[in-house]
């Protein structure tokens, strides 16, 4: 029995597919992310922030081999040991924290941790309400990553990089 589901590529769309046994497509992305090179004023390539989308509106009952099949995904992505991942939970369902929590789970108990670093960071913006905005992130990367020391200095200074822009 497979213990992912079958991806594609979409070459349009620069996202990995699949549908699920419950008929949901989900996509997976890897978008460049420019933010460190803003922070630290020189170009840091490598660094992308993953997006992971359901692209239907259905509830689908828990499924093991959708986070096997994005495990999958971002096992190959880190084949190439510069590239590091920006995880960022979006709260746009107020479920961020627990999207947080599953991705942390999933890091832990998966193999990974063999060779790749995975940090958290909880980012207080503020955004002139009443309380700052939480956002609950996580940046990986690849243990033989030759920038690691930059990333983990600018990655420390997104919160600050966040607030100063107000």
């Amino acid at each position: 029995m497979q213990s992912h589901y079958n991806y594609v590529f979409d070459d349009i769309t620069s996202t990995y597919n699949f549908v699920t046994k419950n008929n949901i497509l989900y996509r997976v992305a890897f978008v460049v992310d420019e933010s460190f090179s803003s922070i630290s004023g020189e170009e840091i390539q490598n660094v992308y922030q993953l997006v992971v989308e359901k692209a239907n509106e259905e509830l689908e009952p828990f499924d093991a081999k959708v986070s096997r099949t994005i495990q999958n995904i971002i096992q190959r992505f880190f084949q190439q040991t510069e590239n590091s991942l920006i995880y960022i939970c979006s709260d746009d369902d107020h479920k961020s924290i627990v999207r947080h929590k599953i991705f942390s789970r999933w890091y832990k108990n998966s193999k990974y941790q063999e060779d790749i670093i995975k940090l958290d960071n909880i980012i207080k913006v503020d955004v002139n309400l009443e309380s700052p905005q939480i956002l609950y992130t996580s940046m990986m990367f690849h243990k033989k990553n030759t920038q690691y020391e930059k990333l983990i200095s600018i990655y420390n200074q997104v919160e600050k990089a966040l607030n100063e822009d107000k």
